[in-house]
Order: structure tokens, then sequence, then C-alpha cells
């Protein structure tokens, strides 16, 4: 298995720091952010011009690092077409940026209800979204990955097989987020037992409480079973990237650089599942 780090766990560094600083504490892969969040700006965009994408690139091979990943986190829902539009030519931006950094990993969430449509009319947007990037990722070569987020419209196990029911054919993927589930209540093993065929990417983050009533902890103080999770993929015959996404200091956990990325490795570390 492959130990990565999520850029978004510093936020305050460049792309090129956050590769040298993610090869330098050990890990194999970086997985690049490209959602504007309230507390990171993205490290990678549809924008990146072309020469800075190759500097990534080189950057990384002198580290010793792989690029797994693109983050194309926008919300795909509103009532305006335009808008709806424009989210879906982000995300072919952030496909075409995947394969100028030399990843074939890109994924993508729902974003909250639009109150301008009915929950059956947000559906139907999301599903035609997905249709869409997946369809122009296949083209190039990158596979498409849904992430299913607490207090969005797509965020619950049930809808990944609701999804494939109403996209026979389409072969999206599943970015398994457990933190996410595990917040709703929800066992994060139903989706590793019904779409393990599906999944090809893992974000590492844990969570505790009860959505909106929730945090996501560093890694081990929350409420995941993260061994049996990992067991579970090992025997699905799943060999991708384990990526570390520290979002804790959102919940008034405070860690230095350098602690972050040390015990994020050092928790992957201990379920001895790594490459």
């Amino acid at each position: 298995m492959i130990s990565c780090f999520h850029s978004v766990g510093l936020p305050d560094r460049s792309a090129t720091e956050v590769i040298t600083m993610a090869a330098e504490a050990g890990y194999a892969a970086i997985e690049f952010n490209a959602e504007t969040l309230p507390w990171a700006s993205p490290h990678v965009t549809p924008a990146t011009p072309r020469e800075d994408r190759l500097a990534l690139v080189a950057t990384a091979k002198s580290r010793g690092i792989e690029i797994i990943g693109v983050g194309a986190h926008i919300f795909m829902l509103s009532g305006d077409k335009a808008h709806r539009e424009a989210a879906i030519t982000f995300v072919h931006g952030c496909t075409d940026l995947a394969v100028d950094l030399g990843t074939s990993i890109v994924h993508i969430l729902s974003g909250p209800q639009s109150a301008d449509g009915s929950s059956t009319e947000n559906w139907r947007w999301f599903a035609d979204a997905v249709a869409r990037t997946t369809d122009y990722a296949r083209r190039k070569g990158v596979a498409l990955g849904i992430e299913a987020i607490a207090g969005h419209l797509f965020h619950e196990a049930d809808d990944y097989g609701r999804l494939i029911r109403d996209l026979p054919g389409v072969d999206f993927k599943v970015n398994f987020d457990p933190s996410h589930l595990i917040v709703q209540g929800e066992n994060p093993m139903r989706v590793i037992d019904a779409y393990a065929d599906r999944i090809n990417h893992m974000h590492m983050k844990d969570g505790s409480g009860r959505f909106p009533d929730f945090a996501f902890p560093p890694l081990g103080r929350g409420d995941i079973d993260f061994q049996g999770l990992v067991s579970a993929l090992r025997r699905s015959g799943y060999t991708g990237a384990y990526s570390v996404e520290y979002e804790a200091q959102v919940f008034g956990f405070q860690a230095d650089e350098a602690t972050i990325l040390a015990s994020g490795l050092e928790f992957l570390k201990s379920l001895d599942e790594l490459r």
C-alpha cells in the first residue's frame, strides 16, 4: 500500500514546498488539493500554468515522490445551468491537470442540495455531471471518483448504489473517506463490503460526534476502526493510496507542520500495510 499526504494539511505552503516536506517526512506520494476552502486555498487548479505543472512533476521526480491524485472538489448543484456547466468545466480542467501531473485519479463531490430545485432535480443534475465528467476523464485515461460528504446531497453509502443503478455503464469510482460516514452514524465498512471493486483512493481522516455536531480529530483520536477497514481493503485486493487528510486544526486540534506530517505517517505505519 502507498503512504500519501493530502496537501490540504499544509495550507500555508506552496505546492512545491508540500512536495519537498512530504518527501522528506518519508511519504511515498502526494495528493493535491484543488478546492477552495474557508481555511485553505488550493495548491493547484485548472488555471495553474503548464510550466508550473511541469515544474511540480520535476520536483516530485527529483524528490522520489509520486503525485497520485487531484481533489477536484467544487459544488456541482445549482438551479442556474451556467453555474452547473462552470462546475463541470472546472472538473474537466482538473482532469487535464491530473494528466499533466502524471496521475490518473481525480475525485469530486456533489455539494449541498440547491434550494433552487427539488431533491429529485438535484439528484438528476448531479447524475448528469457524474456521467459527463466520468466520460471525459475516461477519454483522458483518468478515473473519476466520488466522495460522500456529510451535509451534501451525495452523503451516504447507499448513494453509491443509487447512482450505479441510475448510471448503468458509467464506471465512476469511489473516493473512500470514512470520516464523513462515521459522523453520520454509518458503518464505513458497508462501502467496502458493497463497492470494494470501485474504490481507487482512500482518505485517512478520523471522525467523532454526529453531524452537525462533529469533529475530524487527529488520526487515532476518533471513532473509526482503521485497522479493520485497512484489513478489509487488503482482502478485497485494494492496492491504492492511504492519503492522510489533516483537517483537525479546523476543530481546535493545533499542531505544527512537522508533527502533522510525522504523526500521520506514523499512524499509517502502525497499520502495517505500507509499501
